[in-house]
């Protein structure tokens, strides 16, 4: 019997007992009766952006596939993938004012947007959340997830967002050291593009990702780590400043970054065209085994005036998972179970390990472990845990109004039709 078979026997008798359910008539190795008693398997569908085309998705489409075959029939586990965040994000909320809740998805979560969590329409996982599921958790994670008394999402993935860069490349360009200042960061972007090198990778269409991850670095570093606080507004000198360094470095990345989306960004910098990219520790998995030791990892750069530390970090939000209520007790009790399965400390090891995904769930790594890891990853798991100040990514803080804002907005400041201060005033006004 595998792990994967084991876990899912101990959860489905955990089933049984806390839903008060009956699998009805055994019928052993044929798999024809589902959980309810129907006949069939209880279906849940996963609504998710992880593509299977990344190590992330491909190491949760494994996982499901196991459970779905380790229940014998029992449960079926789909996957539904919009791979486009930004898109993503949207139907979601589409879906549950149209009272069509996907049976699970995930989202960033945000204080200035509790619309999914107060809809009244997702799975309060409190009353199944015994004292063995609590304790793989970190506790404070836990109550930043509850919201008017409901555990109505789970804590799942939380990640640094860290430079990559080419040490080959800045070797060939007489770089020796990542930039620990601003100053330092633009001398070494002129010394790339002097052997024809675009310096960093950057992008505007969807959330603009990899360009909000790099401003973000520029917002906290003018600002401090609390510039972004909740109730703060944007449009202050220290942001102004942020936008007009934001200008300057789209002077200094590829010649289509403007309507760039994740892919057109990325593959610049997985195939040597950019030198730098700012992203989070699943862009390891996507690096050629034979390129890993060419590429570094680093914090962010400051303006040298105190206001941050170097190498401090710029962090996702917590991306939290939740569930549709369902009129169905059994496969309510089914998507518990599941979650319960993929936030186990061996399902949470394999996603780390093989996907690359940085998990709130515990998880202990054994030596024989830590040799199987990417030797990026690796890194990359140092630097965030070494760093000694950090801020959340700016798009995952603001009202969703400037969220939705910030990438016509950032088109128009590169296009110059607005000024880096008309930038700011705009998304500020956006964000009340």
């Amino acid at each position: 019997m595998s792990k994967i078979q084991k876990v899912w026997g101990l959860l489905l008798t955990a089933s049984l007992i806390l839903g008060g359910c009956s699998t009805g008539k055994d019928n052993g190795a044929t798999g024809e009766q589902g959980t309810d008693g129907s006949g069939k398997p209880v279906e849940i569908t996963i609504y998710g952006s992880w593509s299977t085309e990344q190590e992330k998705g491909s190491t949760l489409k494994t996982l499901l596939d196991e459970y779905s075959e380790a229940s014998n029939g029992k449960v079926k586990v789909n996957l539904d993938i919009n791979s486009e965040w930004s898109m993503y994000v949207e139907k979601v909320k589409t879906m549950i004012a149209a009272n069509q809740t996907p049976d699970l998805f995930s989202f960033n979560f945000n204080p200035n947007d509790l619309s999914r969590q107060q809809s009244g329409k997702l799975i309060d996982f409190l009353p199944y959340m015994d004292e063995e599921w609590k304790s793989r958790f970190n506790q404070a994670e836990l109550d930043a997830m509850m919201v008017d008394g409901k555990l109505n999402s789970l804590p799942f993935e939380r990640s640094g967002l860290l430079f990559y860069y080419n040490k080959e490349l800045f070797a060939k360009a007489g770089i020796d050291h990542f930039p620990q200042t601003w100053d330092e960061f633009f001398e070494a972007a002129d010394k790339l593009e002097a052997i024809n090198v675009a310096p960093i990778s950057l992008m505007t269409a969807g959330d603009a990702w990899h360009t909000a991850n790099a401003f973000s670095y520029l917002v906290g570093s003018a600002g401090g780590p609390d510039i972004l606080k909740t109730g703060q507004s944007l449009n202050t000198p220290e942001m102004v400043k942020a936008a007009q360094m934001l200008r300057k470095l789209f002077d200094y990345t590829t010649t289509d970054a403007l309507g760039a989306d994740y892919s057109v960004s990325a593959n610049h910098f997985l195939l040597g065209d950019t030198a730098m990219i700012v992203d989070g520790p699943w862009m390891s998995g996507s690096i050629e085994a034979d390129m890993q030791d060419k590429i570094g990892i680093a914090g962010g750069p400051t303006f040298g005036d105190g206001k941050m530390d170097p190498g401090f970090i710029v962090t996702d939000a917590l991306t939290p998972w939740a569930g549709g209520i369902q009129a169905s007790k059994e496969k309510e009790q089914a998507i518990v179970d599941l979650m319960k399965f993929l936030t186990s400390p061996e399902s949470s090891k394999r996603l780390f390990i093989e996907g690359g995904v940085s998990l709130s769930a515990k998880f202990d790594l054994t030596e024989e472990d830590k040799s199987k890891i990417n030797p990026v990853l690796s890194t990359f798991t140092d630097v965030t845990g070494n760093a000694s100040q950090s801020l959340v990514q700016i798009a995952r803080v603001i009202m969703p109004g400037a969220s939705a804002e910030f990438g016509s907005l950032l088109e128009a400041l590169v296009m110059d039709q607005v000024t880096p201060e008309e930038f700011v005033q705009r998304l500020d006004e956006a964000n009340k």
